[in-house]
C-alpha cells in the first residue's frame, strides 16, 4: 500500500525527511511542528504521513502489525522516486521508525530496492516513544480512547455531536476536539476516518515488539544515527526505563534528549523547546 501524504518546506530542499503521527492521530497534527522545522531548517522538506488505517490511509490489506507500516514506507518512496535521510516519529510513528531502520541496518527485505533506497537513511528519531514491550490494561489512556470510539461510532448529525459523544464516554473536550480532526462528513452525517480494528491489532504488535535488546546491541560503526527524545513529564515511561534509555548513550550512534516542561503530547507541550532540540540536532 502507498500511504497518503502531504509535503511542507521547498521542492528544491535538497534534503528529504518523512514525519509519523501515533495511534489515532493523523499526518496533519504534525503539519506546524514541520512548518516551522523548515522553515529553521531550509535545507528539509518533510512529507507528513498517514499511518495505514489513519487519516487517508485507508484500506490496508493485512497483516495489521508494524512491518507493515515499514513495507508502506519502503512501496512509497519507491513510489515517488523519493529517498528520506530523515525519519522522526512520535508515539507508535516512533516505533515504526525504528523498524524501518532495524531493516535498514538488517538488510533483510531491502535487497529487491535500488542502492539510494537501500542507502539513503542516516538520521531516526523517536519522540516519547518507549522501544519496549508493555502490558496496557484497560485503564491505559489508549485503551480507553478506543473504547470511547467504539461506543461512540456514530454517523453524527454534526461535529458537535461527535465530540459530545465522547465527552459522555469519559473522554476530555480537548482530547474529543483533537478526535474530531479524524471526522468525514458523508451522505449520513460524520463518521470516523478510522479503521478501529485494524488499529487494535496495530496497537498489539505495538505493545508486544521489544527494541531494547536491538538498540543496546547496535554496533558502533553505522551510518543512521539514533535520536530518542524522552518528555520529562510523560506518563509514557517507567523511571527504570528512562534510566535504560540513557544508558544507551555508550554508543556513539545514539543520543538521549530529556524535553522539558512536556508531557507525551510534545508538539503541544512545548512546541518551542521541541524544535530547537530537533533543528539544532538534525544531520
Amino acid at each position: 500500500m502507498v500511504p497518503y501524504h502531504s509535503f511542507v518546506g521547498n521542492s528544491d530542499a535538497p534534503h528529504l525527511g518523512v514525519i509519523m503521527h501515533g495511534v489515532l492521530g493523523a499526518g496533519h497534527n504534525l503539519r506546524s511542528f514541520a512548518k516551522r522545522l523548515t522553515e529553521a531548517r531550509p535545507d528539509y522538506r518533510f512529507a507528513l504521513m498517514d499511518l495505514r488505517y489513519h487519516g487517508k490511509s485507508l484500506g490496508a490489506p493485512p497483516p495489521h502489525r508494524l512491518d507493515s507500516c515499514v513495507d508502506d514506507l519502503l512501496e512509497w518512496a519507491m513510489h515517488h522516486q523519493v529517498a528520506p535521510q530523515a525519519v522522526i516519529g512520535h508515539s507508535l510513528g516512533g516505533k515504526v521508525a525504528l523498524r524501518y531502520a532495524h531493516r535498514h541496518e538488517s538488510s533483510q527485505g531491502l535487497a529487491h530496492f535500488p542502492a539510494p533506497f537501500a542507502s539513503a537513511l542516516r538520521q531516526v528519531w523517536t519522540l516519547d516513544s518507549d522501544p519496549g514491550a508493555q502490558e496496557p490494561g484497560e485503564n491505559h489512556e489508549v485503551q480507553k480512547v478506543m473504547a470511547a470510539l467504539r461506543a461512540a461510532q456514530g454517523p453524527f448529525p454534526s461535529r458537535a455531536d461527535a465530540i459530545a459523544a465522547l465527552v459522555a464516554q469519559g473522554r476530555s473536550t480537548g482530547l474529543a476536539n483533537w478526535l474530531a480532526t479524524s471526522l468525514d462528513k458523508g451522505p449520513q452525517g460524520f463518521t470516523w476516518r478510522l479503521e478501529l480494528e485494524p488499529i487494535a491489532e496495530l496497537l498489539q504488535d505495538y505493545f508486544s515488539l521489544d527494541e531494547w535488546p536491538w538498540l543496546e546491541t547496535l554496533p558502533d560503526e553505522g551510518q543512521i544515527r539514533y535520536d530518542l527524545l524522552v518528555a520529562e513529564n510523560s506518563d509514557r515511561w517507567s523511571g527504570s526505563m528512562k534510566e535504560r534509555a540513557g544508558a544507551l548513550t555508550h554508543s556513539p550512534r545514539i543520543r538521549v534528549h530529556l524535553l522539558p516542561d512536556s508531557g507525551h503530547w510534545v508538539h503541544v507541550d512545548n512546541p518551542d523547546g521541541l524544535l530547537a532540540i530537533v533543528s539544532s540536532q538534525l544531520l
